[in-house]
């Protein structure tokens, strides 16, 4: 690279930085919104949050890179129009094909940076974030210990805790269980530990009372125990084994899924055979989008008023173009021998570039060469 392929290098570095950022933001708070709900339903701290939010960060990163590179070469071609800057390099006798060279550059990286995202990061991440869903979500011991409130781990049953610790010590229990309607049951009790083992859920109360309303007999049997053990885990319920997704698995996996369903995979062969041909698409586009984005700028007519209306066009076919590759992921896993389209919206997006790119060279050639004759 000369010292203009590193003028325009850095120059686009910028925007793109910035456009990363603010959209990373946007898009990370939106999706970590759901998850916070999930943390603070089960009565977790703060730490477990941010480890969610750095898992899912490879994901939001996937959406976000493209458009960023995208939206970040509209910005600085436009903005090296209208500062003057690109009527001079081009005045000066360089092409938009040998111009483009530093946005080539830009795209390649982030293009590099989206095949580890893909290849490497999701799949680790998005797999640990849903594991870890899971064991929120089955954390008994923490999602019972709430101080002061009314909890319902299941229909007919209410639990109340005036004071507990982490270890599973309560202190002023009130247990209300009513799944049998004809004979509900109310446990109090001074203090109550809570017991995890194995699987199975146990509450030891001390120093209680359990009373007794027989519906059919209208009476009120009520006993006092030094002792009571509960046993929660018919409650709770049993924990499941949680199924894979296509998206936790490598590309090297999802090319044979055979292997994956006799694994235990739960979803079709065209469900594994679509994430994997989206996943080696999706990098292209960190390349072709800003190629497309220079190739149509730099091809419009100039005008002192702007490229609005070519920026506008451009943006919105851009748009265009990812959102249909999403769309051939579900036509790819309902027609499987189809897979190859998956890479039809950034080739087509390739080729729109290159085609208009050499147009205008193809001009450009005939008008120098006229001007000589």
């Amino acid at each position: 690279m000369n010292r203009l392929d590193r003028y325009l290098f850095v120059t686009q570095l910028g925007p793109f930085g910035f456009f990363a950022l603010a959209l990373t933001g946007i898009i990370w708070l939106a999706q970590t919104l759901p998850l916070m709900e999930i943390i603070i339903d089960n009565g977790h701290s703060g730490v477990i949050f941010l480890e969610f939010a750095t898992l899912i960060l490879p994901n939001v990163l996937i959406v976000v890179l493209p458009i960023a590179v995208f939206v970040s070469t509209l910005f600085t071609v436009n903005r090296l129009f209208g500062e003057s800057e690109m009527v001079v390099i081009v005045s000066s006798g360089l092409s938009p094909t040998r111009i483009v060279r530093a946005t080539v550059a830009v795209g390649v990286i982030v293009m590099l940076a989206m095949m580890v995202l893909l290849f490497v990061l999701q799949p680790r991440s998005t797999t640990r974030l849903a594991d870890r869903i899971a064991d929120v979500r089955q954390d008994f011991v923490g999602s019972l210990l709430r101080e002061k409130q009314f909890i319902h781990p299941t229909s007919g049953v209410t639990i109340y805790i005036k004071d507990s610790s982490k270890a599973g010590e309560i202190e002023g229990l009130f247990l209300n269980d009513q799944r049998d309607a004809g004979n509900p049951v109310t446990y109090s009790a001074k203090q109550a530990l809570l017991l995890q083992d194995e699987g199975e859920l146990r509450l030891v109360m001390h120093q209680g009372v359990m009373q007794r309303y027989s519906t059919i007999e209208k009476s009120l049997n009520t006993i006092e125990f030094d002792q009571f053990v509960f046993d929660l885990s018919g409650i709770l319920g049993e924990t499941t084994n949680r199924n894979t997704t296509p998206v936790e698995h490598f590309v090297s996996e999802l090319l044979n899924p055979e292997e994956i369903i006799a694994n235990g995979g739960k979803y079709s062969i065209a469900a594994y055979t679509a994430e994997a041909h989206q996943k080696l698409a999706l990098p292209l586009f960190a390349l072709v989008l800003p190629i497309y984005a220079f190739a149509m700028l730099m091809t419009a007519s100039y005008k002192r008023t702007g490229l609005g209306l070519r920026i506008a066009l451009t943006g919105s076919s851009g748009v265009l173009i990812i959102g249909l590759t999403l769309m051939i992921k579900t036509w790819v896993i309902a027609n499987p021998a189809m897979y190859l389209l998956s890479y039809a919206p950034a080739l087509l997006c390739l080729f729109l570039a290159l085609l208009v790119l050499s147009k205008n060279r193809f001009k450009r050639t005939l008008y120098q060469t006229s001007a000589r004759a």
